[in-house]
């Protein structure tokens, strides 16, 4: 859930869940095909519309890539 992510709480939820799963995996291990499971964990960052540098890759740096603030910002002044 994403108040989970926003509070950290999706960390314990995490660390539970694959102990879960490794319980699992021990006591049946045929089960699991493709090895050991585990859990997946939301991504570091999200964008909608990165903003890219030179490279091609999302600028860390940058904060707001919403072209039209500034219209936006003197409408409202």
């Amino acid at each position: 859930m994403p108040s989970q992510v926003f509070t950290g709480q999706h960390i314990e939820i995490a660390q539970t869940r694959q102990k879960a799963l490794d319980l699992s995996y021990l006591r049946h291990p045929e089960r699991f095909v493709k090895g050991p499971p585990s859990v997946k964990m939301p991504p570091a960052t999200v964008y909608i519309n990165p903003m890219l540098d030179l490279d091609g890759q999302p600028d860390p740096k940058a904060t707001v890539n919403f072209p039209t603030l500034e219209r936006v910002k003197s409408k409202l002044s």
